[in-house]
């Protein structure tokens, strides 16, 4: 397992249009995906269970990747997040 911070810069945080794009991305991966935000872990491929972190602006979260390609998949996520999430 793998896993690294990243602070999330879009001016909303992780809101519809953003979860959306990094569970679509996390789902490109065949490693497990989690992102951790004040003590709750969820699965980052779900854009549902992001949206419950209430991650705002300006906030930190941890991205943890497990697998066959755990290093691959960590930074690209993180990469993305701190790309305001484009590719």
């Amino acid at each position: 397992m793998v896993k690294n911070t990243v602070t999330v810069t879009d001016e909303i945080g992780f809101h519809a249009r953003t979860a959306s794009l990094f569970a679509k991305k996390a789902g490109s991966f065949a490693s497990t995906v989690q992102v951790t935000y004040n003590d709750k872990t969820i699965n980052g491929k779900s854009m549902l269970a992001i949206m419950t972190l209430g991650v705002k602006s300006n906030a930190t979260v941890e991205v943890s990747a497990d697998g066959e390609d755990e290093s691959e998949a960590l930074q690209a996520l993180i990469e993305f997040v701190q790309n305001n999430f484009n590719s």
